[in-house]
C-alpha cells in the first residue's frame, strides 16, 4: 500500500478511530488500526470488540492499493508532531514508512488478514436525527450517568424514541437528566448505550451540525454513521429506571434568576463546603436566594442573591457540584428551580428542552 494523504483529515480520523482502541487487552493486536484502500480512497477502523469506529477520507491519493496495522497511539501521537499540510505513508511486510516534512518514521504492525471484521447489524429499527442535536442531548446527559460499574443498570445512557419525540436520560441514582428533539422519524425503541460510545461519538460530531445523522437499533448493537463516520456499539442489556416516575409533577416554589449569577455565587459557596459532606442550603426567600455552606474546619460561607420567587419559599439542601455540572451545559440566560420541601426531589429548567432532576440532601 502506498498513499498520499492531507495530514489534518487524516490526524483527525485516526482521533476518531483511535478513541475505540483499548489501552490494555488480552488480545494486542486490538492495539492497532486497519488503513485499507477504497476505490475513493482509504478507510481507518478500530475495535475493541463492544465498539468500533470507522472512518472514511477521500482527500488521499492511492499510489498502490492494500491494507496495513498501524499502532493506534504511536500513530496518533506522530500525526500530532507531524507539521507539514501532507504525509506518505507506504507499507510491506508488516512495516508502514510515514514521511512528512523530511522526516522518515518506520512503524512496526501486524497481518491485516488477523484483524477483526466489521460488525454487521441486521433488522435494526432506523431514525434520522440532525447531529448538532444529538451532541447537545449528549452533553446534557452524559455528565449525570453513574460511573461505578458496580451500578450496570445505570452504567450507560436510555435513547428513547417515541411518537416523533427522541429523549435521552442518564442518571446516577441521586440526580436525573433529560434531554429531547422533536423528529419527523417514526421509529420506536429504548436502547441504553454505553457512555464510553456516546463520549466517543461526541468526539466526531460538530457543533450545531446539520448533518444527518443516522441511529440503527439492533437487538443488541446499536449504529451511529454520519457523513464518512460510523460507530458501532454493544448495547448494555439493562433495564433501565422508570424516569418518568420520578419527574415531579408539581411544586410549591418557583425561583427564576440568572444562570450566570447563581454560578458564579454556587462556585463562591461551595468552596467552603465540609469535606466529608459537599452541601450547600438553598434558602429561598420573597425575592431571594440565599446559599451558605458550613465547614467546622475551614469557616462559613453565606451569599444572598436576588431572584423571582412565587410560592411559599422555604429551604432545601444540594451537592453544589451536581448543580455546577449541570450549568456548565445550560444554555439558557435565565434557570428556573421547582421545589417542594427537602424530602422532594427538585426539578431545574435548563434549556428549551433540557430538565434536570436533583434529589436533595435530606435530615442535614
Amino acid at each position: 500500500m502506498k498513499i498520499l494523504c492531507d495530514r489534518m483529515a487524516l490526524q483527525e480520523a485516526v482521533n476518531v478511530v483511535s478513541s475505540v482502541v483499548p489501552v490494555k487487552t488480552a488480545k494486542p493486536i486490538l492495539q492497532n488500526l486497519l488503513v485499507r484502500t477504497t476505490d475513493n480512497g482509504i478507510t481507518l477502523f478500530g475495535t475493541d470488540l463492544e465498539m468500533a469506529a470507522r472512518v472514511d477520507l477521500d482527500s488521499v491519493k492511492v499510489s498502490k492499493k492494500g491494507s496495513a496495522l498501524l499502532p493506534a497511539r504511536e500513530t496518533a501521537a506522530l500525526l500530532r508532531e507531524l507539521s507539514d499540510p501532507t504525509v506518505t505513508l507506504e507499507s510491506a511486510e508488516q512495516r508502514c514508512r510515514i514521511e512528512s516534512g523530511g522526516g522518515s518514521f518506520v512503524l512496526l504492525g501486524e497481518d491485516p488478514a488477523q484483524f477483526p471484521d466489521e460488525a454487521q447489524v441486521k433488522g435494526g429499527k432506523r431514525l434520522d436525527i440532525e447531529a448538532g442535536q444529538v451532541l447537545r442531548m449528549v452533553q446534557e446527559t452524559a455528565f449525570a450517568a453513574a460511573r461505578e460499574e458496580t451500578r450496570y443498570a445505570i452504567n450507560g445512557v436510555l435513547i428513547d424514541a417515541s411518537a416523533g419525540t427522541v429523549r435521552m436520560v442518564a442518571t446516577d441514582g441521586r440526580r436525573l437528566a433529560i434531554s429531547y428533539a422533536n423528529t419527523d422519524a417514526k421509529a420506536e425503541f429504548k436502547a441504553v448505550v454505553p457512555l464510553r460510545a456516546l463520549n466517543t461519538l461526541s468526539r466526531a460530531l460538530g457543533e450545531g451540525s446539520k448533518e444527518a445523522l443516522r441511529i440503527e437499533v439492533g437487538d443488541k448493537q446499536i449504529v451511529f454513521a454520519t457523513g464518512k463516520t460510523q460507530l458501532v456499539s454493544q448495547l448494555l442489556e439493562t433495564r433501565f429506571p422508570d424516569y418518568e416516575g420520578v419527574l415531579p409533577k408539581s411544586a410549591d416554589t418557583t425561583v427564576e434568576l440568572p444562570k450566570s449569577v447563581l454560578e458564579g455565587a454556587l462556585r463562591r459557596v461551595a468552596i467552603l463546603c465540609a469535606a466529608d459532606m459537599r452541601m450547600v442550603r438553598f434558602e429561598v426567600g420573597q425575592q431571594s436566594l440565599r446559599m451558605t455552606a458550613d465547614n467546622a474546619s475551614r469557616g462559613r460561607a453565606d451569599v444572598a442573591i436576588d431572584a423571582v420567587v412565587r410560592g411559599a419559599g422555604g429551604s432545601i439542601n444540594f451537592n453544589p457540584d451536581f448543580i455546577l455540572e449541570a450549568l456548565r451545559v445550560c444554555q439558557l440566560d435565565t434557570v428556573r428551580l421547582d421545589m417542594s420541601d427537602d424530602s422532594m426531589p427538585a426539578k431545574f429548567t435548563l434549556g428549551e428542552c433540557f430538565t434536570y432532576v436533583v434529589m436533595p440532601i435530606s435530615g442535614a
